[in-house]
C-alpha cells in the first residue's frame, strides 16, 4: 500500500502549533559526531515556537539553546526507518533502557537537516523520547510543519517575525532568563568588527526605552512591536516614507480610507484591472484594520507610516499571487502538457566520475517533489544475481537495487500524490532483469502500472493519461520488446565484410565525419585527451555493409577500453551498441564487442513498460506520422539544442503529443547543469538535472517547481499545447492571439538586516522565448549607498517615470520569468529569487531573497516597483487609444472631419497627380517589381540569427569569465601544514639559543651582584650610583644583546622566507588560473566562430530554397542567390568582428582583475613582512628595556642598601618574553632614570 499524502501537509496559512508542543518535552539527544565523542546522550527539552518557525532544543546540562529552522528539515523518521547511531544500542543495553517487546527505534526520532540535498552533507540529529506515541507525534508534526508551502514562501514581514522568534528563544540566557545585549548585537551584525554598526544598534536600542539592566533585555518586554521599531530605525526606510507622503500622509501623518483605496487601485492599474472601486474600498478598510492592530490609540485616524510599512512587507502585498502557491492548475490534461521535475543520475552525491552512490539521495530528491528519477542498473560486481545501481564504467561504488526501490516505495508519494517515473538505464543480463521485474511487482504492488488504463490504451491516436488519472502510480521507463524487431547483427559468407545493424551516422563516426561530442575519454597522460562521439540516431536503421575499414582502423576508432571510458551514455535514444569511443592511440585494442551496449529488454521487464516507451528518435515527421503518444525519446542537451536551432516549430509540435527528456552532456564531469529554460521553451517536459549541484540552472528549476503546491508538475501554457499551432519560439514577431507585455522595473532599495557583506550588485535577468532573448535581457544595477543594513539602488523621485530596467516587448508572458540575483563586489552570492511573469503582481512590492535551495533568507529583500502594460506596436497606438477611450475619440474624429472637409478637393487633385505619375513612369514600376522580389528573401531571419548569436554568446558572462582567484580563495592544506612547520622551526631556534642565553643572563646578574659587593662593603652606602657601570657589566650586556639579536635575526629570516614562498605559491596559483581562464575565453571565441559559420550556411541554404520556390527566372534566381550570399557573408563578418571585440574586452577586464589581485597580494605581503620585522624589533627592544630595568634596580639597591636579586624574585628575560601573546604587542619605553 503506497504511503498517502496527509490532507494537512500543505496549507496557505502559517503553521498552527498545538499548545502541548510549545511546552518543553523531555528527550535525549545524541551527538552528531559519534566518531569523535562517546555515545553518551544529552538531556534536552524540545519545543516549537508559537509561530512554527523553529524547533527549540534546550541543553539542560550546559544551559545552551539551539534553534533548528523548520524550513530546513528535509525529513523526520521513526520506527523501522531509523538506523541507530554508533554506540546507541550498546548504551541502551548497558543502562537497561527500553522494554523487550518495544524496540528502541519506535521511541526514536531522526531529523535530516540542512541547506543541501546531498545526504552526506546534511546534519543528522537523533532524539529519544519516553514513549512511542511521543516519538510518532513529533515525527509527523515536524515533517508537516517543515513542509508547509507558506514556510518556504514567507513574506518579508513573516521573515522579521521569524528573526524575532530566533532572538527571543535562541539568544536567551537560561540562568538569568534575559537576552544579553551583546548577543543581540552579534546576531544583527554577524561580527563586532564593524564599530559603526555596533554603535548604531546600541543607539537604536536606547531609543526604544527598554528597561536594560546589566546589559540584558527582558524577552517579555522585547515584543515584536519593539523589534519592528528597531528594524525601522536601523533600515531607515526613507523610500517607503516618500511613498507614504506621496500617497497623502504628508499632511496628516496618516493615510485615510480614500488614500488607501486609491493606492490599492494604482497597485493593479497596470494590469488593466476592472475591479470596482467599492470593492477596493472594502479591501482598503480591511487592510487598515489588519495592519493597525498594534496601534490601538491611532487606529481610528487611519494608517500610520509604520502600519503602511507592515502592509508593504506582508503576505497580502507579496510580489507573486499567493493562489499560485496552492494547487491552482488543471491536472486533467495529458502528461505531455506538463513540465515534469526530473533528476539525472539520481544516485550520485557528487561528481560523475569520483562521486559516491547513495540510497539516501533518492529519498532527498523525492522529498523535493521530483517526479522522474534515474536508475542505472547493472549486474552485480560480486557475480551474484542481485542487480546493483552505479555509474557504468566508473569507479563509483554500487548500491543494491532492492534497497533503492524499497526507499523509493516509502518516499514516492510522501509530499505529492502525482505519478512518479522511474527512468531505467538497463545493463543487466536476462536473469537479472527477471529478478528486477519481480522486485518491482513485489515492492510497489498496486502502485505499479502493469497494464494500460482502459480509458487510455497504448495505441495510435490516443493521448497520454493525465496526472489525476495516474495519482499514486509508478511508471517504468525501460526499453520494450518490439513485435517487429529484427536481428541486429548478421554475417554473410564474405569474411572481409560485416553486416551491422547500425545507423548511417555510425559509419560517419568511423570515417571521421563530424558528430556531436557527448562523452569524454582520458588517457593516462594529461595531453592525451580525445573525444568520443555519440552515434546519431536521427535517421532510420539500415543494414550497412562495411568493408575493410573496420579491419584497418578499428583500433583507432573503436577503442572502448573501460579504463579509458569513464562516462556512459543515456540509452533512451539508442537500441543496441550506443557509444563509440574514439582514441588516437590504443595500448589494448578492443574486441568487436567492447563498445558500450545497453541490454535488450526481456519480456518480464517489457511487460511493465506502458505510456513511456523509449525509442530512438528518427525525425519529427516520422513521429507525427506514427502518432504514438506513448513513445518518447531522450536527447542530450547539445542534440536538443541543435534540433531547436533547425526545427523549433516541429519540436514544439512533437512535445504537444509525446514526452521528451533532456539530459546533461557527458563532459559535465563536475555534475554542473545546463539551463533548462532553453528546452522548456519548446515544451520539453523532462529536463533532467543534477540535484547535488545547486548552481543557477538548479535554482531556476527549483523556482519554477515551487508553484502549484510543489507537486512536481507545472502546466505548460496554452501556446505550447494547442495542436496545429503556428507558434515559432525563434520568431521575433508577436505570438499569434497572445498579447505581449511591456515591463518596466525600478530596483529601489535592498534590506539586509543580518548581512556582513555589502550587497553591491542586483542582476535582473529576463528568461523568455528566443525572440525576447535577442534583445537586451539582463541588467546590472549597482548600489549608490549602503548604511550597513540597507542599500539604495535608485534614488530618483517616487513619481519619476525613469526606469533603470526596461523590457519593451515580452512576446509570450506565460513562458517568461524574472530572476533577481544579489551579490557583493567580489561576486559572492547573497540571495536570489526566480519569479514567472505569469504569477507576478505589479506595483510596489518586496522581493524576498532566497538561498540556492530556494528557501527564504531571513530579512533579505529588495524593494521594487514593477509596471506591466500590454505591449502595443507604434503603428497601433492610435487604434489602442480609440479602444480605451471611445467616446472622447469619437468627438475628436467629428471635429477633425469638419475641419478637413474643405480640403477634400485639393486632396483629390494630389491623388490624381500621383496616379498620372505612376501611370507614366515605367521605370518606377520595374523598380517596385524588383523590390517585391528582393523582399521575398527572409532577411529578418538573418538579423534574427545574428542578434541571437550575439545575445546568446557566453562572452556576456563576465562574472564567471573575468573572475580571477584572490588571496582569500586560496587556503590549501599544504599551506596550513607549512605554517605549522614554521612554528616548529621557530621553536627549534629558540631551543638552540636557550642554554646560551640562560647562561649569559646568569653571568650578567652575577656581574651586577659582584659590582655591588665590591663597591658597597656591608653596612656602608655608596657615594654615587654610577660606580656599577664597569667594563665586565658592559661586556656581559653586549654579549647578551648579541645572542638575542642573532636569535631574532634567524627567526626573522625563517619567517620572511616562509612569507616569500607562501606568496610566490599564491602568485603562481593565481597566474595559472588566469592562464586557464584565458584559454577558456579563446576556446569560447573559436567555438562561437564555428557556430556563426554553421548558422550562416544554414541560413543561406534556407534562403536558397525559398528563392527557388518563389522565383522561376534563372537570372533573377542567380542574382538573388548572389545577394543572399553577400548579405550573409557581410552579416557573418560583422558578427565575428563583434564577437572578437567582446573577446578582447573580456580579456582586458580579466587582465585588469589579475593586476588588481596581484597588487593586493603584494600589498598584503608587504604588510605581513613589515609586521614580522616590527615584531622582532619590538622583542629586541623589550630585551633592552628589561636589561635597563635590572641595571636601574641595581642602582636603586645600592642607594637603599637592599638586596639586589632575592632568590625567589628572579625572572629571566627569556621567560618573561614567553608571557607575551604571539605576535607580541608593542611595549612603550619608560624612562630608565632611577
Amino acid at each position: 500500500m503506497a504511503t498517502r499524502v496527509s490532507k494537512r501537509l500543505f496549507s496557505l496559512e502559517l503553521n498552527d502549533v498545538p499548545a502541548h508542543l510549545q511546552t518543553p518535552t523531555f528527550a535525549l539527544k545524541w551527538s552528531e559526531e559519534i566518531k569523535k565523542s562517546p555515545a553518551v546522550p544529552i538531556i534536552v527539552n524540545l519545543s516549537i515556537d508559537s509561530k512554527g518557525f523553529y524547533l527549540i532544543c534546550v541543553n539542560r546540562v550546559k544551559k545552551e539553546v539551539e534553534c533548528f529552522d523548520l524550513a530546513l528539515i528535509h525529513d523526520t523518521r521513526t520506527g523501522s526507518q531509523v538506523s541507530l547511531p554508533q554506540g546507541g544500542a550498546e548504551y541502551f543495553d548497558q543502562n537497561h533502557i527500553g522494554v523487550l517487546d518495544v524496540p528502541v527505534t519506535s521511541k526514536w526520532l531522526t531529523i535530516y537537516y540542512g541547506n543541501t540535498f546531498v545526504a552526506s552533507e546534511l546534519r543528522i540529529v537523533h532524539f529519544y523520547f519516553e514513549s512511542t506515541s511521543l516519538a510518532r507525534e513529533w515525527t509527523e508534526k515536524l515533517f508537516q510543519l517543515g513542509h508547509n508551502q507558506i514556510l518556504r514562501n514567507l513574506s518579508s514581514l513573516d521573515c522579521l517575525e521569524k528573526i524575532h522568534s530566533k532572538i527571543i528563544h535562541g539568544l536567551l540566557d537560561l540562568d538569568k532568563r534575559k537576552i544579553p545585549v551583546r548577543s543581540l548585537v552579534q546576531f544583527l551584525c554577524k561580527s563586532n568588527r564593524d564599530s559603526s554598526k555596533v554603535r548604531e544598534i546600541h543607539q537604536r536600542l536606547e531609543s526604544l526605552k527598554l528597561n536594560i539592566i546589566d546589559s540584558t533585555i527582558d524577552p517579555n518586554e522585547f515584543t515584536f512591536n519593539k523589534f519592528f521599531s528597531l528594524y525601522m530605525n536601523l533600515i531607515q526606510c526613507h523610500e517607503t516614507e516618500k511613498l507614504f507622503n506621496a500617497i497623502g500622509g504628508i499632511d496628516y501623518q496618516y493615510l485615510n480610507l480614500e488614500n488607501m483605496k486609491v493606492f490599492l487601485k494604482k497597485q493593479n492599474e497596470t494590469l488593466n484591472d476592472t475591479t470596482a472601486m467599492d470593492l477596493y474600498e472594502i479591501k482598503a478598510n480591511d487592510v487598515i484594520k489588519k495592519y493597525s492592530e498594534h496601534d490601538e490609540y491611532d487606529r481610528e485616524k487611519g494608517m500610520s507610516n509604520e502600519s503602511f510599512l507592515r502592509y508593504l512587507l506582508s503576505f497580502d502585498n507579496l510580489i507573486i499571487d499567493p493562489k499560485k502557491l496552492d494547487l491552482c492548475m488543471n491536472m486533467d490534461k495529458p502528461l505531455a502538457h506538463y513540465f515534469i521535475s526530473s533528476s539525472h543520475n539520481t544516485y550520485l552525491t557528487g561528481y560523475q566520475w569520483t562521486g559516491r552512490s547513495s540510497i539516501e539521495m533518492y529519498r532527498q530528491v523525492l522529498l523535493t517533489g521530483c517526479r522522474c528519477i534515474e536508475l542505472d542498473v547493472l549486474d552485480s560486481e560480486k557475480k551474484s544475481d542481485e542487480p546493483e545501481i552505479k555509474h557504468k564504467n566508473t569507479p563509483v561504488k554500487p548500491v543494491l537495487f532492492i534497497e533503492v526501490i524499497v526507499a523509493i516505495k516509502e518516499y514516492a508519494f510522501k509530499v505529492t500524490p502525482y505519478p512518479l517515473v522511474l527512468s531505467i538505464e538497463n545493463h543487466c543480463s536476462a536473469k537479472t532483469q527477471t529478478k528486477m521485474a519481480q522486485y518491482f511487482v513485489d515492492v510497489f504492488g498496486k502502485s505499479l502500472i502493469t497494464e494500460p488504463l482502459k480509458t487510455h490504451p497504448c495505441s495510435e491516436k490516443y493521448p497520454l493519461p493525465s496526472p489525476n488519472d495516474l495519482k499514486y502510480k509508478i511508471l517504468i521507463k525501460n526499453k520494450k520488446i518490439s513485435t517487429n524487431s529484427t536481428s541486429s547483427v548478421n554475417n554473410n559468407n564474405n569474411n572481409n565484410h560485416q553486416i551491422i545493424n547500425q545507423k548511417p551516422d555510425a559509419i560517419s563516426a568511423a570515417t571521421g565525419s563530424d558528430t556531436s561530442s557527448d562523452i569524454s575519454t582520458f588517457s593516462s597522460t594529461s595531453t592525451d585527451i580525445s573525444r568520443t562521439k555519440r552515434l546519431d540516431e536521427s535517421k532510420t536503421q539500415k543494414q550497412v555493409i562495411v568493408g575493410n575499414i573496420f579491419s584497418l582502423e578499428n583500433q583507432q576508432l573503436l577503442n572502448a577500453s573501460p579504463r579509458h571510458c569513464f562516462l556512459n551514455h543515456n540509452p533512451d535514444e539508442l537500441e543496441e551498441c550506443t557509444d563509440v569511443n574514439e582514441n588516437s592511440s590504443s595500448e589494448n585494442p578492443p574486441s568487436d564487442g567492447d563498445t558500450i551496449c545497453e541490454s535488450k529488454a526481456t519480456k518480464a521487464m517489457s511487460d511493465l513498460v506502458h505510456y513511456l516507451v523509449p525509442v530512438p528518435f528518427k525525425t519529427f515527421a516520422k513521429a507525427e506520422q506514427l502518432s504514438k503518444s506513448f513513445e518518447m525519446s531522450s536527447f542530450s542537451e547539445d542534440r536538443a539544442l541543435s534540433l531547436i536551432r533547425e526545427q523549433a516549430k516541429e519540436f514544439v509540435a512533437y512535445n504537444q503529443r509525446q514526452i521528451s527528456r533532456i539530459y546533461p552532456r557527458g563532459t559535465r564531469l563536475e555534475s554542473s547543469n545546463y539551463n533548462p529554460y532553453m528546452y522548456w521553451l519548446v515544451g520539453c517536459q523532462m529536463c533532467a538535472l543534477n540535484y547535488q549541484t545547486l548552481d543557477v540552472p538548479m535554482q531556476i528549476n527549483l523556482g519554477l517547481f515551487s508553484f502549484n503546491k510543489a507537486c512536481g508538475y507545472i502546466e505548460k501554457p496554452p501556446t505550447l499545447c494547442q495542436l496545429k499551432n503556428s507558434f515559432d519560439p525563434k520568431a521575433r514577431t508577436n505570438v499569434e492571439n497572445v498579447a505581449g507585455y511591456q515591463i518596466d522595473i525600478k530596483v529601489i532599495s535592498g534590506q539586509f538586516l543580518c548581512q556582513d557583506r555589502e550587497p553591491t550588485f542586483v542582476d535582473v535577468q529576463l528568461y523568455g522565448i528566443y525572440g525576447d532573448m535577442n534583445k537586451r535581457h539582463e541588467f546590472l544595477v549597482r548600489s549608490k549607498r549602503w548604511n550597513g543594513f540597507q542599500a539604495i539602488y535608485d534614488d530618483t523621485s517616487i513619481d519619476s517615470n525613469k526606469y533603470s530596467i526596461k523590457f519593451p516587448n515580452v512576446s509570450l508572458p506565460d513562458m517568461a520569468a524574472l530572476r533577481f540575483a544579489v551579490s557583493s563586489e567580489d561576486g559572492t552570492f547573497i540571495g536570489q529569487s526566480f519569479i514567472p511573469i505569469a504569477h507576478i503582481r505589479s506595483g510596489y512590492r518586496y522581493v524576498v531573497l532566497r538561498n540556492q535551495m530556494n528557501i527564504p533568507i531571513n530579512a533579505s529583500s529588495l524593494f521594487v516597483f514593477i509596471r506591466i502594460n500590454i505591449h502595443i506596436k507604434s503603428e497601433d497606438q492610435e487604434i489602442a487609444k480609440k479602444l480605451v477611450q471611445p467616446l472622447m475619440n469619437q468627438a475628436i474624429e467629428r471635429n477633425k472631419l469638419e475641419q478637413d472637409s474643405n480640403k477634400q478637393t485639393s486632396c483629390e487633385d494630389i491623388v490624381s497627380k500621383l496616379l498620372v505619375r505612376n501611370h507614366n513612369t515605367t521605370s518606377m514600376e520595374s523598380e517596385l517589381m524588383f523590390r517585391e522580389q528582393t523582399e521575398k528573401i527572409p532577411t529578418y531571419e538573418t538579423k534574427m540569427y545574428e542578434k541571437h548569436l550575439v545575445a546568446a554568446s557566453r562572452l556576456h558572462d563576465r562574472k564567471t569569465l573575468c573572475k580571477v582567484l584572490s588571496l582569500h580563495d586560496i587556503l590549501t592544506k599544504e599551506i596550513i601544514k607549512e605554517d605549522r612547520n614554521m612554528e616548529s622551526k621557530l621553536r627549534r631556534v629558540s631551543v638552540d639559543f636557550h642554554k646560551k642565553i640562560e647562561k649569559q643572563e646568569a653571568r650578567f646578574q652575577q656581574c651586577l651582584n659582584l659590582q655591588r659587593d665590591q663597591t658597597c662593603p656591608q653596612g656602608q652606602r655608596p657615594r654615587t650610583a654610577s660606580v656599577i657601570q664597569t667594563k665586565d657589566v658592559k661586556e656581559s650586556e653586549e654579549t647578551l644583546l648579541e645572542l638575542y639579536s642573532t636569535k631574532f635575526h634567524l627567526q626573522e629570516e625563517l619567517e620572511c622566507k616562509n612569507f616569500n614562498e607562501y606568496y610566490k605559491a599564491v602568485d603562481d596559483k593565481i597566474k595559472a588560473d588566469y592562464n586557464k581562464q584565458m584559454r577558456q575565453i579563446d576556446n569560447i571565441l573559436q567555438e562561437e566562430k564555428n557556430r556563426v559559420n554553421e548558422e550562416v550556411k544554414l541560413q543561406m541554404k534556407k534562403e536558397t530554397i525559398e528563392i527557388e520556390k518563389t522565383e522561376k527566372d534563372r537570372d533573377k534566381v542567380s542574382k538573388l542567390k548572389e545577394e543572399s550570399f553577400q548579405s550573409n557573408s557581410k552579416a557573418s563578418a560583422c558578427l565575428i568582428q563583434a564577437l572578437e571585440v567582446m573577446h578582447e574586452e573580456v580579456k582586458d577586464i580579466l587582465t585588469r582583475n589579475l593586476k588588481t589581485n596581484l597588487n593586493e597580494i603584494e600589498d598584503h605581503k608587504s604588510r605581513e613582512l613589515q609586521k614580522c620585522l616590527g615584531k622582532y624589533y619590538n622583542r629586541f627592544e623589550r630585551v633592552q628595556y628589561k636589561l635597563q630595568q635590572w641595571m636601574n634596580a641595581a642602582e636603586a639597591a645600592l642607594l637603599t642598601g637592599s638586596s639586589l636579586f632575592p632568590h625567589n624574585s628572579r625572572m629571566k628575560i627569556s621567560t618573561s618574553l614567553c608571557t607575551f601573546s604571539y605576535p607580541p604587542q608593542e611595549v612603550t619605553k619608560t624612562n630608565s632614570e632611577p
